[in-house]
């Protein structure tokens, strides 16, 4: 008895963990197998009651098996314990298998349905740029590649964040962006599940990616804390792709929130399973450090950047085995920005007009230039905290030094004191507060601190002296500002999205990038491609306007004028920035003594 009492234990377990592993199946075999025996069952009370049936296969074949798959058949059934049988084989089908069958099907069907809402299992893409992990930059990456003119972008994102929440944030942002003809280039998938899970890259087609962007999670905490966790999790990411095979050779962008990480990552690159792979670990706050301290310095330096970053107009391309001069002289939508190695970095609208060969050289107009003094005092107020400050601060060092500058940097936690409003209210000199954003906050917080120092401050500085600069985490935020006595707003998110866009889809021209945003990146003690603006009036002389042939003309004659030394990417003229773009050739330029030319420092 215990013998079979232990066979039917052994039994069940092996069932249940069958059921487990194949539900479906093994519940289709077990219907298929009662079934079967209803309609051995059948058959045998079918040869007693019936004596028509020759045996029992006779009243297996044409008797439990025709009623139950050919139902007009107990139409032609006269005895009635006979056909009553053949009414309870049919019910006892329709009911167990035909039912069973149905609502299987039915279940799976469901199942599908719902894998393609939420985006579950395989998603078949070639050429792709997967993002993994979820941050509020990404909305903001996503309008910009609405504007790349030279070919179609699918992105796919594979994320933790709830697919609703995360589509529409994605949704609000595209909206917001004015249609173009380009929109339908873009294609935008979003995959909830673990970045870090093997099978989720996998399903996500991450060996036919082109490009993969790793991005740092947003976490609720304090700044210090966030940072090393976020971190964290990029460093898992990277190690776990390093694992894997990747044909294709994708290239990596590791988005990084403390500047120490940045060895780490490259320690993880040299170990990549498929040698190749170029990974970039980047950190966007030292970034956005330097770019704030810019705009501090000079005004104009965000809008410059913005236009650079954005696939608007015209950006950077890189241009091989050409030389400068070829490209001044001879390539008529491409103007030349700075070489390294064998590539030309090159200001043009697309990746394809920067070949584009006019008929005949550009001749130089004739100019004289006197270079402008870059020496600048500031005093400014950080308030907040975050990642970013401790950047500005040491880019403010750097330009002190290397321009015999002087800068007074105070920090302060909270705007709403009482000792700092009358400090600013004392001043006689110039000076500028920048209002800082927390990073960690809520997202239906963010930027509320700035909102709430802002008010404070506009009700209480009445020092025409004190120039306020905001940054801002939300976009959408900026208008809610607009009406308050504010010099700049620097929306930090989509100044690194636009970045993030060209480095994803041409990551050759990072090195451009790492020697404009660093002060003295050589160490040379000399701060090669660098921008700053200056009047046309101080620099070339001029005191009446004047109509140049065309903007390459032009360009080639400052360059010639200058030694060298600079070339000019665009004019700012009544707070309008026009960056130049187009056909340099034929593009005649008018300048006006007060003018404002943007200097790149060759």
């Amino acid at each position: 008895m215990k013998k079979i009492r232990r066979k039917i234990s052994n039994a069940r377990s092996a069932l249940s963990v069958t059921t487990h592993r194949h539900p479906r199946l093994t519940i289709i075999l077990m219907v298929l197998a009662l079934n079967v025996v209803i309609l051995l069952v059948a058959a045998w009370i079918a040869l007693l009651i019936d004596d028509s049936f020759a045996g029992f296969l006779d009243a297996f074949a044409l008797g439990s098996v025709t009623w139950m798959l050919t139902p007009n058949a107990i139409l032609e059934i006269d005895q009635p314990q006979t056909l009553f049988l053949a009414v309870l084989v049919l019910i006892i089908g329709l009911v167990l298998f035909s039912g069973t069958i149905i609502a299987l099907t039915t279940n799976a069907l469901k199942d599908y349905f719902e894998m393609k809402r939420t985006t579950s299992g395989k998603v078949h893409l070639k050429n792709h740029i997967l993002v993994l992990n979820w941050n509020s930059k990404v909305p903001e990456l996503l309008a910009d590649l609405l504007h790349v003119k030279s070919r179609r972008v699918d992105v796919l994102i594979l994320a933790e964040t709830d697919k609703r929440e995360a589509e529409r944030a994605i949704r609000q942002v595209l909206e917001a962006v004015p249609e173009t003809e380009h929109r339908p280039r873009l294609n935008v998938l979003y995959k909830q599940g673990d970045p870090l899970s093997g099978s989720e890259l996998a399903d996500c087609s991450i060996t036919s990616a082109e490009s993969i962007l790793v991005m740092n999670k947003e976490l609720e905490e304090t700044a210090v804390e966030s940072y090393e966790r976020s971190d964290l999790n990029v460093i898992k990411l990277t190690l776990a792709l390093a694992r894997l095979r990747l044909p294709k050779k994708p290239k990596v962008i590791v988005e990084i929130g403390d500047y120490s990480t940045r060895s780490k990552i490259d320690t993880i690159a040299s170990r990549f399973v498929t040698s190749g792979v170029e990974v970039l670990a980047i950190c966007f706050d030292r970034r956005l450090g330097q770019i704030m301290a810019q705009t501090i310095i000079e005004k104009a330096m965000e809008d410059v950047y913005l236009e650079l970053f954005s696939f608007e107009n015209s950006e950077v391309y890189a241009l091989e085995d050409v030389s400068f001069e070829a490209c001044l002289h001879r390539h008529s939508h491409a103007l030349p920005l700075e070489r390294k190695g064998n590539s030309l970095f090159v200001l043009a609208p697309d990746n394809t007009s920067k070949h584009t060969l006019a008929t005949e050289a550009i001749q130089a107009e004739t100019l004289s230039f006197t270079p402008d003094s870059e020496r600048v005092a500031r005093h400014v107020f950080l308030v907040g905290e975050n990642n970013k400050k401790r950047f500005i601060e040491e880019t403010f060092q750097l330009y002190a030094d290397l321009h015999g500058s002087e800068f007074t940097a105070e920090t302060l936690s909270d705007a709403r004191d009482r000792d700092f409003v009358e400090k600013l209210n004392a001043l006689d000199t110039p000076a500028t507060v920048l209002l800082l954003s927390e990073p960690n906050a809520q997202s239906d917080a963010l930027d509320a601190n700035v909102i709430d120092s802002l008010l404070f401050l506009e009700a209480h500085i009445d020092n025409p002296n004190v120039h306020i600069i905001v940054e801002l985490l939300d976009p959408k935020n900026d208008t809610l500002i607009k009406r308050f006595n504010v010099d700049n707003t620097i929306i930090s998110n989509r100044l690194i999205s636009l970045l993030l866009g060209k480095l994803v889809l041409f990551p050759e021209t990072h090195p451009f990038y790492e020697d404009l945003l660093t002060i003295d990146p050589s160490g040379s003690h000399t701060d090669a491609v660098a921008i700053h603006t200056a009047k046309v009036r101080e620099v070339l002389g001029m005191e009446t306007k004047r109509t140049f042939s065309s903007i390459k003309a032009f360009v080639a004659g400052l360059i010639e004028a200058s030694g060298g030394a600079f070339t000019c990417l665009g004019v700012l003229g009544n707070d309008s920035l026009e960056m130049f773009t187009g056909n340099l050739h034929e593009q005649p330029l008018a300048l006006d003594a007060e003018d404002s030319l943007v200097l790149l420092r060759l």
